[in-house]
């Protein structure tokens, strides 16, 4: 990728930025695309604290699990559209 990722570019390879898992040249048109975005710089810092509070969430350990319901409906929402 040797342009900037377009926005919905930005979106679709979210999970794979935030895992770390772009490679370096994909991963600085990325951030090049954050630093001239604020639409997406915002949704990118949005997607982060959200990841951030689930994780805390769950650090108790009596806390029970969260219904396989609501498992399965957050992980339908998170798919790209066909």
């Amino acid at each position: 990728m040797s342009t900037l990722p377009t926005c919905r570019e930005v979106y679709a390879f979210l999970d794979d930025y935030h895992a770390g898992e772009l490679d370096p040249m994909r991963t600085a048109a990325f951030e090049r695309h954050l630093s001239l975005c604020a639409s997406c710089s915002a949704y990118v810092d949005s997607y982060r604290r959200t990841v951030e509070m689930g994780k805390a969430a769950f650090t108790d350990a009596d806390c029970p699990a969260p219904p396989e319901e609501l498992v399965a409906a957050i992980l339908a929402i998170r798919r790209p559209p066909d």
